[in-house]
Order: C-alpha cells, then sequence, then structure tokens
C-alpha cells in the first residue's frame, strides 16, 4: 500500500470523523486524482480535492487551510518541488516503508530533506508507517525498522501498520477505500484505523 492509498483513506477517515477535509494532488504522477474520478460515479459520500504543482504548493496549502479543518497531501518522492514545499506547510508528514525496501541511505536522504524544512517548520512531525507487511513477519518487520531507525531519531515509527491484502490494490481500483467496499475485509478497516488514530488522535 503506498503513498496515494494512505492519503485517500486517511481523507475519508477525516470527513467521517466529521471533519472538514481537503485532498490535495500534488503529486505530478495525479494517483489522487484519478481515484477521486473513479469514485464520482459511486455511492459513497464525495470529499473535494485540489491540485497543486510547482514550487510554491506551501503558499497555496497555507491559503486552502484557512477554508478547512485538515488538508490530506499527497506529493511525489523527496526530490519532487511538491515534496519539497509541501513540508514548509505540513504539520505532519507520513512516510510509507515495505519490508525489505530498509535503505539507510535512502532514509538519510529523506531525513537531510526534512531537517532542510525544519528551518522553516520547526514543528514539522515525521512518521514512518510500514505498510506491505507480509503477515508472517510483522515482529520481524517492525524490529528491523526500529534497529535502523535508532540511528535516525528524526523519524517516529508508528505502531500501527498495514499488512498487505488484496483489498487495498482492489478498493485503490475502484475509487474507495476499504471500508467502502461490498465485501469488507474487516482486519483491513482495523489497520487503517490504528493508522488513523494514530496520526490524528480520536478527534
Amino acid at each position: 500500500m503506498g503513498k496515494t492509498t494512505i492519503a485517500t483513506h486517511l481523507t475519508v477517515a477525516r470527513n467521517a470523523a466529521g471533519r472538514s477535509v481537503l485532498l490535495v494532488d500534488a503529486d505530478p504522477q495525479g494517483t489522487a486524482t484519478t481515484w477521486m474520478d473513479m469514485r464520482k460515479d459511486k455511492d459513497v459520500t464525495q470529499v473535494p480535492i485540489i491540485s497543486m504543482k510547482g514550487q510554491k504548493v506551501h503558499i497555496d496549502l497555507r491559503e486552502q487551510a484557512k477554508h478547512y479543518q485538515d488538508l490530506v497531501v499527497d506529493t511525489g518522492g523527496a526530490d519532487s518541488h511538491e515534496f519539497r514545499s509541501a513540508l514548509l506547510a505540513a504539520d505532519t508528514v507520513v512516510l510509507p516503508l515495505r519490508p525489505g525496501s530498509f535503505d539507510f541511505w535512502t532514509l538519510q536522504k529523506m531525513v537531510d530533506v526534512i531537517e532542510m524544512a525544519d528551518t522553516y517548520n520547526e514543528n514539522l512531525k515525521a512518521v514512518i508507517c510500514l505498510s506491505q507487511v507480509p503477515p508472517t513477519a510483522r515482529d520481524r518487520a517492525r524490529k528491523d525498522a526500529a534497529a535502523i531507525m535508532a540511528e535516525m531519531p528524526r523519524f517516529t515509527l508508528l505502531s500501527a501498520m498495514t499488512v498487505f491484502r488484496a483489498a487495498f490494490n482492489h478498493c485503490s481500483g475502484e475509487g474507495l477505500v476499504v471500508s467502502e467496499m461490498p465485501n469488507r475485509d474487516t482486519k483491513a478497516c482495523t489497520e487503517m484505523s490504528f493508522v488513523h488514530q494514530e496520526i490524528f488522535g480520536r478527534d
């Protein structure tokens, strides 16, 4: 489960919690916009989305924050202008990390980018969410991630994680989230609920 899946699930969860929320597609690939286009024909609650591009995303985010209680931003990678700009306005950056991709140097590069943003956004939180974890390797995945992150105190490892489940791929292809699927995967729903609660609390 990648960053767009997390972003769309968090957006729907914030809406269900009674918050006014805007999904911001700041990824040049436009995956969140594609997801929303598929969602329009479904009998589900619609949520607003806007696209942002370029090096001034942080300015646009601050303007939109005047109109919504929550903004959920889906950006490109660490080297994109949109990602770096969004960090200047974000409260929390959530980085999905798959087992088997625990690369010290890749994470160190991400730390370097985030620490540059710290100069302008000193309250920025940076959290890692383990995703696509094999069902039989949850403890091992957490242990391996914790070992690497022990050398990177800038990151906080979420207790919540998502296991590799077909439900996440299926719902993304339908413009839905796991809780909206006709045949709900209750474990997938619970996992995303825990991710949402740990990031936003219970409000």
